[in-house]
């Protein structure tokens, strides 16, 4: 962001710059017409310029924003995935202890009668 800000002083302060230069140069008027029409034109060249770079810098930006939440969502998936898994293997030990005691017991009142 300080480098935009840094972008638009510059271009600011240029277009102050001119425009005081150019109206305090003792000059006559198809010169300072023609002196207007040039700094006008310097101004749009850097301005394109400047939106030019702004306009990477933002893509470069955005591009590597998506990078790293691509990487968040896959991570907090891969956490997903693992705890499912736990949960499922721990499900199926509390099956079989389960089963196991309802084995016992039933061996176990089998035997008493």
């Amino acid at each position: 962001m300080s480098q935009k800000n840094f972008w638009l002083g510059a271009l600011v302060g240029s277009l102050v710059g001119s425009a005081a230069a150019l109206l305090l140069a003792p000059k006559k008027g198809s010169e300072l017409r023609k002196d207007i029409a040039d700094g006008a034109r310097q101004v749009s060249d850097k301005s394109r310029e400047v939106a030019g770079k702004v306009g990477e810098q933002t893509s470069e930006v955005i591009n590597k924003v998506k990078g790293k939440a691509q990487d968040v969502v896959s991570s907090i998936q891969a956490l997903r995935d693992k705890k499912a898994k736990s949960g499922a293997e721990e499900e199926l030990v509390v099956e079989i202890s389960s089963e196991e005691n309802q084995t016992e017991t039933s061996d176990t009142t089998q035997a008493a009668k």
